[in-house]
């Protein structure tokens, strides 16, 4: 199998699939406004369930769809969680009421997971000494697409509305399909026997796994959350200015231009060094350019704190994605994968709550603190966990030689 064409048909796929779910994201808030939601604590309410709805269903479907996975494939699952997306999305155009909104925005997440399912996928046919490269290179087509989806959808809702700009998202994510039918070739399934038979019981039995579960939830809080409060950050040091979104949406983008670049050269150095020990530096490097974030009262320092801490961002994710694929059997790699998947989506979740809530019992900046502090413990919990893991490996090592000697001697 090519791997190296599944990178590229993968990275153009979570391109387009980012980029469309994106383009709504900048006026969902004024689309339930204009269906009748003035009142602005109503609005505030009604736009953070519209938001969420879509990550506790998603959240809810991963490990069912991670059965799916183990039985019919990962391919499978991409074309799935294709066509539900797309089929679902484009119908928002017709969402007359600020429930039907809700309704479909909830029904989505049943079917989404295609960017996480499209890591699992290349974590079974890429070979295990180059799965940091491939999850860091295929991770700069999501950022790229989340980069640039809003600045299309804000034009596009500019020049035709806001309702056919879900006409467009589901149409991207509808495209998707022809590459992954087409040129993805069909990853391979272990046979479900009742000697070799997959269950979740045996997912839960590996604690390095259940440490990377965690891990996965508490870094998407640490980001999530410092990126749902990022404007009211910046209008907190420049003021009512008039291109505050340009200014706060300047401040998201320079992370994400950081991470495409260090993402895949942090997953080379994983695949050469060993994710194990690059995930809890990485990890702790992202939680200390975090922490000076609190102190910033100039606009560009902030710019210089996030892109330093992009940079090192990048390579978390893909680090996570290769040490869960290392730690996994085979047979219940989609049950794996759709329980990291759960994790993800309630850290997306748990995020923007856990932020809003410190911004309002304590300070806008807090939030950065939360952010620092999650990260640095979360590489302490990962790096005490591979380095317990690393010394009992060295002392089974010993101990089969001691024992070898001892077999030679007598």
């Amino acid at each position: 199998m090519n791997w190296k064409r599944s990178v590229r048909v993968l990275w153009l796929c979570n391109f387009m699939v980012s980029a469309g779910m994106t383009m709504v994201i900048p006026f969902l808030s004024l689309l339930l406004w204009e269906m009748g939601v003035t009142e602005h604590h109503s609005l505030s309410v009604w736009t953070g369930l519209v938001f969420s709805a879509t990550f506790l269903s998603a959240a809810i479907m991963a490990p069912i769809w991670g059965m799916f996975a183990d039985k019919y494939g990962q391919r499978a699952n991409l074309i799935r969680a294709g066509i539900g997306m797309g089929l679902i999305t484009g119908c928002m155009a017709f969402a007359a009421s600020p429930m039907a909104l809700l309704a479909l925005r909830f029904l989505v997440g049943f079917f989404s997971g295609f960017i996480t399912v499209s890591f699992s996928y290349l974590a079974r046919v890429v070979p295990r000494d180059h799965s940091g490269e491939a999850l860091g290179t295929l991770q700069t087509g999501s950022i790229a697409g989340n980069i640039i989806g809003p600045l299309i959808g804000g034009a596009l809702s500019d020049l035709f509305g806001f309702r056919p700009v879900f006409l467009v998202t589901g149409l991207c994510i509808l495209l998707t399909l022809l590459p992954v039918i087409f040129w993805l070739e069909k990853d391979p399934v272990v046979p479900q026997t009742k000697e070799n038979k997959a269950s979740f019981k045996e997912v839960f039995r590996h604690r390095p796994l259940i440490v990377l579960f965690i891990a996965t939830f508490l870094v998407q809080i640490a980001v999530l959350g410092v990126n749902s409060m990022m404007t009211i950050f910046v209008q907190s040091l420049v003021g009512h200015s008039r291109n505050l979104a340009f200014l706060s949406g300047l401040a998201s983008s320079i992370t994400g231009i950081a991470t495409i670049i260090g993402a895949p050269y942090l997953g080379k150095l994983g695949d050469r060094i060993g994710q194990e020990k690059t995930l809890p530096i990485l990890l702790v490097l992202s939680g200390l350019f975090a922490l000076p974030q609190v102190w910033t009262d100039h606009l560009y320092e902030l710019y210089v704190w996030r892109f330093l801490q992009g940079l090192v961002v990048g390579g978390v994710w893909p680090a996570l994605q290769a040490l869960i694929n290392a730690q996994c059997p085979r047979r219940i790699q989609g049950r794996v994968f759709g329980v990291t998947a759960s994790s993800r989506f309630l850290g997306n979740l748990a995020g923007p709550t856990a932020a809003g809530a410190i911004a309002g019992f304590a300070s806008i900046s807090a939030i950065f603190a939360l952010s620092g502090l999650l990260l640095i413990a979360t590489g302490a919990l990962v790096g005490s966990t591979t380095h317990d893991r690393a010394w009992r490996e060295d002392m089974k090592e010993k101990i089969a030689a001691w024992a070898h000697r001892l077999h030679i001697r007598h």
